[in-house]
């Protein structure tokens, strides 16, 4: 229960009730009307009150018109500064603790915002996003991870939020505003991610069947800006099923289906159903849990599979996933588990980020194929980088031809319809696609 500081949070309160009395409950409101006249009275009355002194220490409205207003505003959108916020297709995220917020945009640049109306503000709208989810927020439910929220405008966003005891204050929040994206391999190229041949392999790998591909790297480093370029790059035949827990892909999929997960459905059902549902591709957005064991089945029946996980380096991606597969397998060793994975999959692509100067810079720092024989159970998974920059900002160089004999046929299967080598693409031939 936030705590009343001011007038306005007496007003909210009170214009709250006004939307339960008419079983609304606490979700948004579209449009004006009746309600509009309903909280627009009661704003009358509460400044007369407030001129007749009924409620020591809090002054009357300067302009009541102008508090009317913003009070329809946190009915009908989310209020506490956040509808603009939510608006503008630069801001990826929003972190919120009290009477302040932190925006990181587009890019990595981040600033600090006051919350207009304090903390018990920023609690209502909180409140309004957890109830229009159907979920609770109180003493007795102190968190929300990751859930689905909609908000005004048809806008879906991922919100997490704590209130006491977890966390002590009023509330702390983020809230996760995925974008869509229209990016293509191409464009990454522009951009500096990719340098032409690496993104010419990639493309070779999703067009080539078959292809496993691990996305690994830190959170905001690039994983699913890349992922939708890899998927812009599947040929419209291919019949392909992404699951993620929040959807955040958009690439338009001829003959294929998006899936998200849901109260009824975890991430470990949708891949369960898509091994089923005769893919020619699966595409994970983030692998987190034991999901990552169903993957592993996926990919032994022949099916394609891209995938994200978050990682610190390339070899370390395995381990990554066999830590998330343990939970669903815990009797299964983990040096094995991580094996498993690398003989499952053909490459791994690990993206990185620097910030600095209020940005960030987001590049695809190696691609490297992981060959049968470099496969090390005992001491981990060593991987062969394909094309490998130092460092973020270095230049992305070309450092083997060599990826296995296996990945190379499939490769020049589909080179050769254009008279070409794997070698002679990795070496920046231009290929008519």
């Amino acid at each position: 229960m936030a705590i009343v500081t001011n007038a306005f949070d007496v007003l909210r309160a009170r214009a709250l009730d006004i939307v339960a009395a008419q079983d609304l409950g606490l979700r948004p409101v579209t449009g004006g009307g009746a309600l509009e006249e309903l909280v627009g009275a009661e704003t009358e009355r509460f400044q007369r009150e407030l001129m007749r002194g009924e409620h020591p220490g809090l002054e009357p409205f300067v302009d009541p018109l102008a508090v009317l207003s913003r009070v329809m505003s946190e009915l009908s959108g989310l209020g506490a500064g956040l509808d603009v916020l939510v608006e503008d297709p630069g801001v990826e995220e929003v972190f919120g603790r009290d009477s302040q917020l932190v925006v990181r945009r587009e890019g990595g640049g981040t600033r600090y915002l006051d919350v207009p109306g304090g903390a018990a503000a920023a609690a209502a709208a909180v409140g309004r996003m957890v109830a229009s989810a159907n979920e609770n927020l109180d003493a007795a439910h102190p968190k929300v991870d990751g859930i689905r929220v909609v908000l005004p405008g048809g806008r879906v966003a991922r919100l997490s939020a704590s209130v006491p005891p977890r966390v002590e204050g009023t509330v702390s929040f983020t809230l996760r505003l995925p974008k869509r994206r229209n990016t293509t391999l191409a464009d990454l190229v522009e951009l500096g991610s990719l340098s032409p041949e690496a993104a010419a392999f990639l493309e070779l790998l999703m067009r080539a069947r078959r292809t496993r591909m691990l996305v690994a790297g830190p959170p905001g480093a690039g994983k699913t800006t890349l992922l939708e370029a890899l998927l812009r790059a599947v040929p419209a035949d291919r019949r392909v099923v992404c699951a993620e827990e929040q959807r955040e892909l958009s690439a338009p999929l001829l003959n294929g289906e998006y899936w998200q997960s849901s109260k009824v459905e975890s991430l470990t059902d949708l891949i369960r159903s898509a091994r089923v549902a005769s893919p020619d591709l699966v595409v994970l957005g983030e692998l987190k849990g034991s999901e990552a064991w169903e993957l592993l089945m996926a990919g032994a029946l022949g099916t394609g599979v891209v995938a994200a996980v978050h990682a610190e380096d390339a070899p370390g991606a395995f381990e990554a996933l066999a830590v998330c597969a343990t939970r669903a397998v815990p009797a299964t060793p983990f040096i094995e588990l991580g094996a498993r994975f690398a003989a499952m999959f053909d490459v791994v692509v690990y993206c990185d980020m620097d910030t600095g100067n209020g940005g960030a810079r987001r590049q695809v720092t190696e691609i490297s194929v992981v060959p049968p024989q470099l496969s090390l159970a005992g001491t981990g998974v060593a991987v062969t980088p394909v094309f490998r920059r130092e460092d973020v900002g270095e230049v992305m160089e070309l450092r083997t031809a060599a990826v296995g004999g296996t990945l190379e046929r499939r490769c020049n299967r589909e080179l050769r319809r254009y008279g070409m080598s794997l070698p002679e693409l990795l070496q920046g031939a231009e290929v008519p696609w």
